[in-house]
């Protein structure tokens, strides 16, 4: 397949923010008039982080002119491409998200507000990925990592005092 044919799809059955992420992406990644694996497309397409990776730049185009978010595009995108939204790679990226976010960052935070908020997010992304399909499917793998994140936002929580 070519790539201006499967843009041309996108461009018929998807948004319109989408296909422009989906120009916007090509143009990174491949040259013009290049032949493209459609499982190869399908696997770099679903990985979550190159998703990201390739649309970083272009966030305020996403966020401003269109009003959506790279996260909605994803689940537009999968549900095209009939991929599983909860799958190995949104989970790896959320996982990989919180662990950033240390205790000693979470209590560096200056403004009493944001700290509260973010660890408000925090916990609501560990039940997320508790939730998680691909989490409970392969709880064995992810387990001792999520546990690490529990006991890294009560340790937060114990030296602010929240409940």
């Amino acid at each position: 397949m070519l790539k201006i044919d499967f843009q041309e799809e996108i461009k018929n059955s998807c948004s319109e923010i989408l296909y422009l992420c989906i120009i916007h992406i090509f143009e990174k990644k491949y040259k013009d008039q290049e032949s493209i694996d459609e499982k190869e497309l399908k696997d770099f397409l679903s990985d979550y982080q190159n998703f990201h990776r390739y649309l970083n730049d272009y966030a305020g185009t996403i966020y401003n002119r269109y009003g959506s978010h790279i996260n909605i595009l994803y689940v537009e995108l999968c549900n095209y491409l009939k991929i599983e939204v909860d799958n190995q790679y949104t989970l790896e990226h959320y996982i990989m998200k919180l662990e950033k976010q240390t205790p000693q960052l979470l209590l560096g935070l200056t403004n009493e507000d944001i700290q509260l908020q973010t660890i408000e997010h925090f916990d609501e992304k560990l039940v997320d990925i508790r939730n998680s399909k691909h989490f409970l499917e392969n709880i064995d793998k992810f387990e001792p990592r999520v546990q690490k994140l529990e006991q890294n936002i009560a340790l937060v929580k114990n030296a602010l005092n929240i409940r």
